[in-house]
């Protein structure tokens, strides 16, 4: 095995979603990775605890079976570390045949927060959560993308978060230009969503207008980096076919399970990940 070096940037991110959103699900085939392609710039992705193994074996034992996995009760910290191959993204490295490693920590909160942030800022989890924010590199907002019957209550939430957020960093004199602000819509695979693959800001504006203003004035406000992401847990099966089974369509979204496991290759779950870490996009992890 190459050796490593490791990736410039802070991977300490939180991850923020309605219910249902499928923010488990997310990190789940994350850590779990199922069948890599051989040219997949991508050389492992490892659980880094055991509280991130335990994922790993939800997604073996649940999804790969066809079952959805339960919601999330308790905050939970997951750790990653994703090993990109030799000179992917640096060419000094390449000439040194190293790996690239990015070392990711990602708290994952229930959905009904978001709903808290709205109207009930003063019960001590949703302080608490905030706080925890204030202490982080960035966060990973996930939005199911068929779920922009909820912009209204999207926008509200990151409307009072902001506010939030903006009284803690000045409390402790902290540079809100380092804060990133990943927006991930989920579930891409649904054809509503997938269509609009090749330009994500004009899909945000069009479904998600309010909240898309919300994080406009963000990134105004704090001269801080935002960016916005396409990704599907399950991916697809062959031109372009979901490969999902869909249980439900609702306000809140499409609840759906895996339909061929054989198939499973998640697709744009890194490039956000990769983006929080760095500052940088790249084009080239939006197909893994």
């Amino acid at each position: 095995m190459a050796e490593t070096v490791d990736l410039r940037g802070s991977g300490d991110i939180r991850i923020i979603g309605g219910r249902g959103s499928g923010k488990t699900t997310f990190m789940a085939a994350l850590a779990y990775w199922p069948n890599s392609k051989p040219n997949s710039p991508i050389e492992s992705v490892q659980p880094f605890d055991s509280e991130t193994q335990i994922l790993c074996e939800m997604a073996r034992n649940l999804l790969e079976n066809g079952q959805p996995l339960p919601p999330t009760r308790q905050p939970r910290l997951y750790s990653l570390i994703i090993t990109l191959k030799p000179g992917w993204s640096n060419p000094i490295i390449k000439i040194t045949g190293k790996n690239l490693r990015l070392e990711v920590s990602c708290q994952d909160y229930a959905g009904e927060l978001l709903t808290l942030l709205r109207n009930r800022l003063d019960e001590q989890i949703v302080m608490t959560y905030l706080d925890d924010c204030a202490a982080a590199t960035g966060i990973l907002l996930l939005v199911d993308g068929s779920s922009h019957k909820l912009d209204q209550e999207y926008s509200q939430a990151l409307e009072n978060m902001k506010r939030e957020l903006d009284y803690r960093f000045s409390s402790n004199n902290r540079n809100k230009r380092e804060y990133r602000l990943a927006w991930v819509f989920s579930k891409a695979e649904q054809g509503g969503v997938w269509s609009h693959r090749n330009n994500i800001e004009n899909f945000a504006g069009l479904k998600f207008p309010k909240t898309k203003k919300v994080l406009s004035q963000w990134r105004k406000d704090w001269n801080c980096q935002t960016a916005s992401f396409f990704c599907s847990a399950f991916g697809f099966m062959g031109n372009n076919r979901p490969n999902v089974k869909v249980i439900n369509r609702g306000q809140e979204g499409v609840s759906a399970v895996i339909e061929q496991a054989r198939y499973w290759q998640p697709v744009g779950l890194i490039e956000p990940i990769y983006w929080l870490h760095t500052g940088r996009g790249d084009a080239r992890l939006r197909a893994i």
